[in-house]
C-alpha cells in the first residue's frame, strides 16, 4: 500500500492516483544465491511507488539492485544543451 511520496525528503501522503506520477517496479527475488532446484519458481517482486505533483516535475524513481528504489534528478530537456553548457561556463 502506498503511504506517500517516494521521495525521502517529502512527506506529502498518497491520497489519489489522479495526482503525481506511479511507478511498477519489477525486482527479483531477495535472496537470488539459492540455486534453482527445477520445481521451483522465482516469482518477481511488484512494487508501486509515487510522486507527488510537486516532486514528480523534479525527480524520476530508478531501481539499484543494492540500495532499492533511488530518486533520480530529471534533466531539464526545455533547454537546448549547447546553450545551457555555454551558460554555465560563463560565455
Amino acid at each position: 500500500m502506498l503511504q506517500k511520496c517516494a521521495n525521502p525528503s517529502c512527506t506529502v501522503p498518497f491520497r489519489s492516483l489522479r495526482e503525481g506520477k506511479l511507478f511498477l517496479a519489477e525486482t527479483l527475488p531477495q535472496d537470488p544465491s539459492q540455486p534453482f532446484d527445477g520445481e521451483r519458481r522465482k516469482v518477481r517482486k511488484r512494487e508501486h511507488f509515487w510522486l507527488c505533483d510537486a516532486c514528480s516535475p523534479h525527480l524520476t524513481l530508478r531501481f539499484d539492485a543494492e540500495r532499492g528504489m533511488l530518486t533520480v534528478p530529471l534533466i531539464d530537456y526545455r533547454a537546448p544543451r549547447f546553450l545551457t553548457r555555454a551558460a554555465s561556463e560563463g560565455c
